[in-house]
């Protein structure tokens, strides 16, 4: 079958189908959550329908908010979470019900608390966690087994909770000034990674935080570390005070490579949970970007928008991204499913892949460009092997044309 291409047009025989814009042309939109509040941290569910992001304080030195979204961003509330404290980081299970935040400190600079929640934020209580200056947190897929990190202005361990918070244990970790801690989804290994003031060493643990071990990846000023659910993909970047650099381990952490992202002060990485797509967003001390990798970092697509960005997630897929900034707000970002078209037998085969972002898209078909006489296609899509599937027969004659269409 001949086949030219022409931009994003596909001319097959006499039929002409479109693809759809790439996915990294889309841009970042600020969303209706508070832009005065000092966002530090963010998380969602594997659909990325539910958000929960955390404020360090409102903009005016008072305290601040843990908010969610339970429809992709659309709308924000507020949660019962205290306001008294400097919340500095969020995690939440696979399907955003049970959170946890964790604070640096209250409002007269004392070590924070770690508090959770099993209903959406709905209610939060108090954990039996000790106070500390806490940093980072992670959470199993199914919430029951958390990690946290002080940053080192407490008693720089790293500890654990198998039963979603209630009881917790100091780990074997050395005491450091960590930044950053990610878990695999059945919270059996985890990575972790030093500021630079203390060892600046990427540490692994493969045994539900009883052993930590050190990683051969450079000494850095650490930042921030995310891992796939399977804890085979793993990335971390650092300050831009080292190298500026993010490195990526796609052997369980047991060799690191520099990826081909340029050179910047990074604040927040991670990784999606099926490994496909790792995300580094820039400080804004450095050009302000965020960064998209489809293959493993080898190479990189820069956002559209700048901002002083402190933590991004994604959903499982990777196809939407939430990410917090100061001054900012909260942005959402959804990439568009590419369509795809092939000839079997007498009849073509549309096809798009089944990601998160594409619910609601739909294909579309028309017989004339300069016509906006665009019409529903009505056949049913099937589901296989992670692809949308709708089958058409072919034309006879003459152009038709197809588009996918939210």
């Amino acid at each position: 079958m001949n086949q030219f291409r022409f931009g994003r047009w596909y001319l097959i025989k006499l039929v002409v189908a479109a693809a759809c814009l790439s996915s990294h042309a889309q841009n970042w939109v600020l969303t209706s959550a508070n832009t005065n509040y000092d966002w530090q941290g963010v998380a969602c569910s594997t659909n990325a329908a539910k958000i929960v992001a955390v404020s360090y304080d409102d903009g005016y030195g008072n305290g601040g908010v843990v908010s969610t979204s339970t429809n992709m961003g659309g709308n924000w509330f507020q949660s019962g979470a205290p306001t008294n404290y400097s919340w500095q980081a969020v995690a939440c299970s696979a399907d955003g019900n049970k959170l946890i935040a964790v604070a640096n400190e209250d409002l007269n600079g004392n070590a924070g608390p770690i508090y959770s929640s099993t209903n959406a934020g709905k209610t939060w209580r108090l954990t039996t966690a000790p106070t500390n200056y806490w940093l980072a947190v992670a959470s199993s897929a199914n919430g029951a087994k958390l990690y946290a990190v002080d940053s080192g202005s407490g008693d720089g361990l790293i500890y654990t909770s198998t039963n979603s918070g209630t009881n917790w244990a100091a780990t074997s970790a050395p005491m450091d000034y960590w930044a950053g801690i990610s878990v695999s989804a059945d919270g059996s290994e985890a990575v972790a990674v030093d500021s630079g003031f203390g060892d600046g060493s990427i540490y692994i643990c493969t045994n539900s935080g009883l052993t930590w071990n050190v990683t051969a990846a450079p000494n850095n000023p650490w930042t921030c570390a995310s891992m796939s659910s399977n804890g085979v993909v793993m990335a971390a970047a650092n300050s831009g005070f080292g190298d500026g650099l993010v490195y990526v381990s796609t052997n369980a952490g047991v060799a690191w490579n520099a990826t081909s992202a340029p050179p910047d002060q990074w604040a927040s990485v991670v990784v999606s949970a099926n490994g496909g797509v790792i995300v580094a967003a820039d400080s804004g001390y450095g050009d302000g970007l965020i960064y998209i990798s489809t293959n493993t970092g080898v190479s990189w697509t820069a956002g559209g928008t700048l901002g002083f960005w402190n933590s991004v997630a994604a959903s499982a897929d990777g196809s939407v991204l939430s990410a917090v900034a100061y001054p900012g707000g909260i942005y959402l970002w959804e990439g568009a499913p590419e369509l795809g078209i092939a000839r079997s037998g007498t009849n073509l085969l549309l096809s798009w892949q089944n990601f998160v972002s594409a619910s609601g898209f739909a294909p579309q078909q028309n017989t004339n460009l300069a016509s906006a006489n665009w019409v529903n296609v009505t056949n049913q899509s099937l589901l296989t092997n992670g692809l949308s599937l709708v089958t058409l027969p072919m034309a006879s004659a003459g152009n038709h044309f197809y588009r996918l269409k939210k």
